[in-house]
């Protein structure tokens, strides 16, 4: 499938496991640079480093997205 997404970038909340990691491997798959957003920094790494495995850039955020709290 081409959805013309090459040199894209996109970000996926949720990415380090079910629905959002498969959306971000079919963004990966399609040439995007995506940026994963999860709690659980050491499954998000392995997320990261296994979507990217195809050569595709793939970033891991660690960030609560329910949570108001700025501080890092």
């Amino acid at each position: 499938m081409d959805l013309q997404l090459a040199g894209k970038r996109a970000l996926v909340t949720g990415g380090s496991r079910g629905i959002g990691k498969a959306i971000a491997r079919v963004l990966a798959e399609e040439g995007c640079e995506v940026a994963i957003a999860a709690r659980d920094a050491p499954r998000l790494a392995a997320a990261a480093a296994e979507l990217g495995a195809g050569g595709c850039r793939v970033v891991p955020v660690v960030v609560d997205t329910a949570s108001d709290d700025l501080r890092a």
